[in-house]
């Protein structure tokens, strides 16, 4: 079974001393006699796997989500999640059955394909604008376009905030970073920093 952020700042809050065996556990990352401390052990655990993937060389994993674009009239440039790291085409209208593609050879090659930009209707193809980092889509929706919603999927920063977010590695590692601190010694370190900063008045 997969660990989870909270199963490490339990772990991290039993090496440091804040936790006494298993029956004091958080149950969440909420906690008002503790929340300092748990604030804190977010904070480590997250140095520590950066930290982890940039000592070793392995290219750190992404999330992934989905979000949605809606037609508006007469545009053709999107907003995209704000925590987007690639877009995943296609973009699927799943009412319509209808697909948005990658247009070939990026935003540049769109423009010399409509260079007025005039072309309207319903868009087939989309591109991430260079200038900008929006979606632009290859024609301006008109009245009966408007309103249709495509969703897409898409990677995003893998971020450890959430109690039930998963570690990014097995259980062993997990055991190596939370037990006896072997992340080029940010786990250790952040640990006494989090023992330190929750015991001084």
């Amino acid at each position: 079974m997969s660990k989870t952020l909270l199963n490490a700042v339990n772990e991290v809050l039993k090496r440091v001393g804040l936790i006494a065996g298993d029956a004091l556990l958080l149950q969440s990352l909420t906690d008002s006699g503790r929340q300092r401390a748990i604030d804190v052990a977010v904070q480590v655990i997250g140095e520590g796997v950066d930290e982890l993937f940039t000592v070793t060389g392995i290219e750190k994993p992404q999330g992934q989500a989905q979000s949605t674009v809606v037609l508006t009239l007469n545009t053709r440039a999107y907003s995209l999640a704000s925590d987007l790291v690639r877009l995943r085409f296609p973009l699927i209208d799943k009412t319509n059955f209808q697909y948005v593609f990658d247009f070939p050879g990026g935003y540049e090659a769109l423009l010399v394909y409509d260079p007025t930009q005039s072309f309207t209707g319903l868009p087939f193809y989309a591109t991430i604008r260079s200038t900008d980092g929006l979606l632009y889509v290859d024609r301006a929706p008109t009245a009966q376009d408007v309103g249709r919603v495509y969703t897409y999927q898409y990677d995003k920063d893998l971020t450890l905030d959430e109690a039930a977010d998963p570690v990014p590695f097995n259980d062993v590692v997990f055991r190596a970073m939370s037990l006896h601190g072997r992340s080029s010694g940010a786990v250790t370190s952040g640990a006494r920093r989090t023992l330190t900063e929750t015991r001084t008045p």
